[in-house]
């Protein structure tokens, strides 16, 4: 609990410090007086001032703002036309304070995958592309492909690992295109009809079975599992490879079920319960093992587009989810608050301080995506305002800012309610 807690106010405050610096930063070059910087919501409990700005901790951990002069959530301060006040300054200075903070969130996103990859390399098998899940009802399915194939090129385009393959598919999503695969010591060709709707490609990585490590105070810690053990049945299921096993561990949280495994040439078996932790609406089971997969250093130009094509991906998968449940086509059941977070950053900080790290650079840019939305008390609504103000080239009147502004707050704050209750009701089941 106690490593959770740390780690919940750890990423919680870089991510707000980065995202109202970008605010502060931008406001200052922009010649605006900044009066307070605060992390948290008032009521304050401590600040000092230094030159014109008070810099504030504040009791209510759920964010930060940065107080620019002339400007007021709730539309209550008029300008008075000073040089230095946000009102006093073109449009286009105003749009750039507003966008800094969120443009933060995605860079520190993107700042955070590079060095993860950097400093800790690439899983070897991400190396390659075998494959070892081909889920039903995908395309890949539906066109042959098979366990243990190794896809050499999709389409016209040659493939030696993982990224460069998922790449190439998604150059050519909307249409049908041929792969060659070996097989054995075959090679054949197969077409893919990637023309529906793009649910995703329904594959997974070749993994072995063989544990890497097991986490502390987790099942298969207690039932003394090594690394280097090989896990071939789990509850009367034969497994060779990790999407297996995890699939069998998965689907039963809380039942005792037995596992056997390979300890060099011995064979060892243990009943163990694995945990259950609650991911979307649901209870999956985990016992706490890593995958012995080695990482593998990579170079530096590709650490940068890498990262630069995930940030990108993250972002585009993200407004995707808003736009299907605005459109009803997700659950608001899915969405997570202050104790959902909470949860897990402390499972992700069990699973390593790079697992830490890489679940940091998603509430990152989930974080960006989120302050872009055009709801009034956030970023967006505030771009949307100065944007609806540019286009009749004339002020809003500080009584219409101040109504949309209080219709935000409540939306806001039923929007936490809401999600609290959601984190809540998956605690206790």
């Amino acid at each position: 609990m106690i490593t959770s807690i740390l780690a919940f106010i750890f990423v919680l405050g870089v991510l707000v410090f980065v995202h109202e610096l970008g605010h502060f930063l931008v406001a200052k070059k922009a010649g605006m007086k900044v009066e307070e910087f605060s992390l948290g919501y008032p009521p304050k409990a401590i600040g000092i001032k230094v030159g014109e700005t008070e810099y504030c901790l504040s009791w209510l951990p759920l964010g930060g703002y940065v107080k620019v002069a002339g400007m007021a959530d709730f539309g209550h301060e008029e300008a008075k036309g000073e040089p230095w006040e946000f009102q006093s300054k073109p449009r286009w200075m105003q749009m750039s304070v507003m966008i800094a903070g969120p443009f933060m969130n995605f860079l520190l996103g993107f700042l955070l995958l590079f060095g993860v990859r950097l400093a800790a390399g690439e899983y070897e098998f991400l190396n390659d592309t075998r494959i070892g899940e081909v889920q039903e009802a995908s395309p890949l399915h539906d066109a042959g492909l098979l366990p243990s194939d190794r896809i050499l090129s999709v389409g016209s385009t040659p493939v030696g690992d993982w990224e460069e393959m998922t790449d190439a598919f998604i150059n050519n999503m909307k249409n049908t295109v041929s792969i060659a695969v070996e097989r054995g010591a075959d090679q054949v060709v197969l077409n893919v009809d990637l023309t529906g709707p793009p649910e995703g490609l329904g594959i997974g990585p070749y993994i072995t079975t063989e544990v890497g490590s097991t986490m502390p105070g987790m099942p298969a810690e207690e039932i003394g599992l090594l690394p280097g053990d090989i896990i071939t049945s789990v509850a009367g299921v034969p497994v060779t490879m990790w999407w297996e096993m995890s699939r069998e561990i998965s689907t039963r949280p809380e039942e005792t079920i037995e596992i056997i495994w390979m300890r060099e040439r011995t064979q060892m078996s243990a009943s163990i319960t694995p945990a259950g932790q609650e991911e979307g609406e649901k209870s999956v089971g985990r016992i706490g093992i890593n995958t012995a997969s080695k990482r593998t250093p990579i170079s530096f130009s590709k650490a940068f587009f890498r990262s630069g094509d995930e940030t990108i991906r993250l972002s585009t998968a993200i407004f995707g989810f808003v736009k299907r449940l605005v459109t009803g086509q997700e659950s608001g059941k899915q969405l997570a608050g202050p104790v959902g977070i909470f949860q897990m950053v402390g499972q992700s900080a069990e699973r390593g301080f790079s697992q830490l790290i890489w679940f940091m650079a998603m509430l990152s840019i989930n974080l960006g995506v989120l302050n872009l939305l055009p709801i009034p008390m956030l970023d967006g609504g505030h771009l949307l305002i100065l944007s609806i103000e540019a286009i009749a080239r004339r002020d809003l009147s500080s009584r219409h800012k101040e109504i949309l502004q209080q219709v935000g707050f409540v939306f806001l704050l039923f929007l936490i309610i809401y999600v609290t209750f959601n984190d809540i009701s998956r605690l206790f089941g």
